[in-house]
């Protein structure tokens, strides 16, 4: 695998950043040692490139332009790296502003392509924790540090040796995450002096900063290294900053100008090295799973045997995977899922100490998932034999990104689809044609298939707002950002009523709805004016 692709928004020939001047290095390494390397700006890639380059090495690194679809067909085709640069893993792109730099679970994002690539390229070690603290994959490394090119490190050790001014040196940048005006702020408040730098020039730019003996710098959010400040210390500059640098943390920090500068020549054939590792790495994707069937439960004993029985006969389970999250139950549970686990190697088991909510387990199963494709298993429903085989194929020759069928409802636990008391009593939901006006419903009901890749753009099921109504909140927030879903008009399953989201006067249900129902009443249409009376007296209450 000697050829290389490496997408980005931007490369430093566009655009003058940090990000770009590190790539740029990289790529000019990798041509030195004999890689054949072209350069794609991420907004040019379509699929018909993927297909063409599909034996290539991919390495990524910005990549807002790439399209959602060519992200999906990355992740499930191509043996790729993350170069992460922005935190592109959240909605905000800015860790700082969650406690503990955590995001809650609705604002994750792009969750399956950091999982599946060979490996997410960190900074610096306070930029590597964050990113698993929020995504926690084991594919996170850090080569804790930057690329300078050779004749860059010869200039910076030439600016190191001047003698300086005793000044400040403020980035003046328009980019709000720099704060500029932090910086100035601080230096009016204790009369320091400072000048702001900018030049179009790099090498212009590193010669104005450093005839100054200070660097002040108050990021508004955590910087993965930063360039900047690595480079004031390379000149033998103080540097004057916050916690959000990722530099800081580093053992190496405490070194400064050539000393600093031979360390970070050491670091280009150290970073390019663990690039090449990975390379030979790289092995072809075989799997077969294309569904993923997510599964959580707290003593399920009296369903799992039969679920188990039922789960296994569809007729595609040879290109599925199951996924168990087990709540911390008490009783047998284990057992008897390892029985199947012995016949089946596409099972797959976790157990909780502690009971959790259905919800953040949920999440739980998709992030160990490798679907492109993921359904529910609830263990208390069943499913016609070729359910998930109707589903997929549905899902695959169509345009949807979401595919459902009509279900059935009975009172009586464990029957299956081929002998139930139905009588042929239709769920709720599976009344309604599909469109934006009736998700008034939650038209998916319990047995929707979805690709994941709508997780790597609206996040996972809220876990902290919602307790009853997750489902419906995740489809309209799919529906809202433009993910298309399509009804398949054949009954393909069983549901067991009385669940803990059917329950009759259920006030903390009915608040939750009515809240969403305000949120997204400019999908409902027609239908606001006539459910608003309803939904408002819960909110009364």
């Amino acid at each position: 695998m000697n050829k290389i692709v490496f997408i980005a928004d931007f490369f430093a020939d566009q655009v003058l950043g940090g990000g770009e001047l590190n790539n740029e290095e990289l790529i000019n390494l990798l041509r030195e040692d004999q890689f054949t390397l072209q350069k794609i700006n991420s907004q040019a890639v379509d699929l018909n490139f993927l297909k063409e380059n599909s034996t290539s090495f991919l390495i990524i690194s910005n990549f807002v332009g790439l399209d959602y679809q060519c992200r999906g067909w990355i992740a499930k085709n191509s043996h790729y790296i993350i170069y992460e640069h922005d935190h592109k893993y959240l909605a905000s792109r800015n860790p700082a502003v969650y406690t503990d730099f955590k995001a809650p679970e609705t604002q994750l994002r792009n969750y399956s392509f950091y999982r599946n690539a060979l490996a997410v390229i960190c900074q610096s070690d306070f930029h590597k924790n964050i990113v698993e603290d929020n995504l926690d994959l084991d594919n996170i490394i850090s080569v804790g540090g930057n690329l300078w090119s050779l004749n860059t490190l010869d200039k910076l050790r030439k600016f190191s040796k001047r003698e300086k001014v005793s000044r400040c040196s403020i980035l003046k940048s328009d980019i709000p995450h720099k704060n500029t005006k932090k910086a100035i702020k601080y230096c009016e408040a204790n009369g320091e002096e400072y000048d702001l730098i900018s030049d179009t020039k790099y090498i212009d730019f590193l010669d104005k900063l450093s005839r100054n003996d200070r660097l002040v710098f108050f990021p508004a959010t955590p910087e993965t290294l930063s360039r900047i400040v690595c480079e004031a210390r390379m000149m033998g500059m103080s540097v004057i900053t916050n916690d959000l640098v990722g530099a800081t943390a580093e053992k190496w920090f405490k070194l400064k100008g050539e000393s600093l500068i031979d360390y970070m020549s050491e670091k280009r054939s150290e970073i390019v090295d663990k690039i090449k590792e990975l390379l030979q790495k790289a092995e072809k994707k075989t799997s077969t799973r294309e569904v993923s069937i997510i599964s959580t439960f707290h003593d399920g004993d009296d369903y799992l045997e039969e679920f188990l029985e039922d789960i296994t006969a569809q007729t595609v389970f040879d290109k599925c995977e199951v996924i168990f999250i087990d709540a911390a139950s008490t009783g047998t549970e284990r057992s008897i899922i390892d029985t199947y686990r012995k016949k089946h190697d596409n099972i797959f088991y976790y157990r909780l100490e502690e009971k959790e909510l259905p919800t953040p387990c949920l999440n739980l199963a998709i992030k160990r998932s490798k679907g492109k494709y993921i359904t529910f298993g609830f263990i208390d429903d069943r499913r016609r034999e070729d359910c998930l085989e109707v589903l997929l194929t549905e899902i695959k020759e169509s345009d949807a990104d979401l595919v459902y069928g009509d279900v059935l409802q009975t009172k009586t636990k464990n029957e299956t689809f081929a002998q139930n008391s139905a009588e042929g009593s239709l769920f709720e939901h599976s009344r309604y044609e599909y469109s934006k006006e009736n998700m008034i419903k939650c038209l998916p009901g319990p047995m929707p298939m979805w690709k994941s890749s709508i997780h790597d753009k609206c996040g996972f099921f809220d876990d902290e707002n919602y307790n009853f109504a997750d489902d419906w909140d995740m489809w309209l927030r799919a529906v809202d950002a433009g993910f298309v879903f399509k009804r398949v008009n054949e009954t393909i399953g069983l549901y067991l009523t009385g669940g803990r989201s059917q329950q009759s006067n259920n006030l903390d249900q009915v608040k939750e709805e009515a809240t969403l129902f305000y949120k997204y009443k400019h999908i409902f249409g027609d239908n606001f004016m006539r459910y608003e009376p309803y939904f408002r007296q819960f909110l009364e209450l």
